[in-house]
């Protein structure tokens, strides 16, 4: 009985450990958050997310570069096993290209970016985004600059698309 019980400690342990590094690393469609100078709570997404009503429609009618009529000022990231895109990235920017998602532990998810406009550059980064939260933080690692390599840390927020059948 007592071997019985070590197996079965030994057991729930072990998958324990193994069970965080198979969760699947979040993807879809995700609001800007505006303020990048606070972290928001996710209380704060979702009163962004109920002030401008965001929906895949909107956001991809911003992804091909057509702004809908009556839109605030909203930017998207999109978020797919392949691809990394965002709707405010500019020519030569790395925010925005072929991702390879690593690991994914409790929250965070490591992976990494090669930029469509610079293709020979890897640019390592996390997604953290906590289960029951709406708040999604996305830091690119040692982003090339003028001033020199810096992190770049993003803030966005889950939203549920209503628009879509």
């Amino acid at each position: 009985m007592r071997l019985r019980q070590t197996i079965g400690v030994l057991l729930a342990a072990s998958l324990a450990g193994i069970l965080p590094a198979l969760a699947e690393p979040p993807t879809g469609v995700f609001l800007w958050f505006p303020d990048q100078g606070a972290v928001p709570s996710s209380a704060d997404c979702d009163a962004l997310v109920r002030r401008i009503r965001p929906s895949r429609e909107k956001a991809d009618a911003l992804l091909w570069g057509r702004v809908p009529f009556g839109s605030d000022m909203e930017y998207y990231l999109f978020l797919d096993q392949r691809r990394m895109e965002t709707t405010y990235a500019a020519e030569g920017d790395y925010d925005t290209g072929s991702v390879r998602f690593g690991q994914t532990r409790g929250d965070e998810t490591v992976f990494e970016l090669i930029p469509d406009d610079h293709p020979t550059e890897t640019i390592a980064g996390n997604i953290i985004a906590p289960a029951g939260s709406s708040v999604v933080k996305v830091v690119l690692r040692n982003v090339p600059s003028s001033n020199g390599a810096a992190d770049r840390v993003t803030y966005f927020c889950r939203f549920e698309d209503d628009t879509e059948a």
